[in-house]
């Protein structure tokens, strides 16, 4: 007997960074409590970056991506393992400056590889 056999896939927890319905368009609550943090992206401002070397991280990218426009927030994807998976995202505060970013980096050698720099379709 080999023992020690993990179960193939473990459970992952429900995720909770999505709430379940999205009030779009709805009334907020109250007079005077719209924080430029707290309301939804600019449509078409966040973008997918594929194909980051492993050593970029999500500093790198932003000051990168800074470049062009101002970035309000900069992510690269980790796994479980904590190995960063060759792929992020950027948003920019105007939806101009990600399509400027579409046209003026993707293709663009950044950290030795060429970048992939396109509309993130599920934000």
């Amino acid at each position: 007997g080999e023992g020690g056999e993990r179960p193939k896939r473990a459970a992952r927890p429900p995720r909770t960074d999505r709430p379940e319905r999205a009030e779009r368009g709805a009334p907020s609550g109250g007079e005077g409590e719209a924080s430029s943090s707290g309301n939804p992206p600019e449509p078409g401002s966040q973008l997918f970056i594929g194909n980051l070397s492993w050593e970029t991280g999500w500093q790198d990218l932003k000051d990168h991506f800074r470049t062009i426009g101002e970035v309000e927030r900069a992510d690269v994807a980790v796994g479980r393992d904590g190995r960063k998976k060759g792929f992020g995202f950027i948003r920019y505060s105007a939806a101009e400056d990600a399509k400027k970013a579409m046209d003026e980096l993707n293709g663009v050698e950044f950290m030795g590889r060429p970048l992939e720099v396109r509309l993130d379709n599920k934000a």
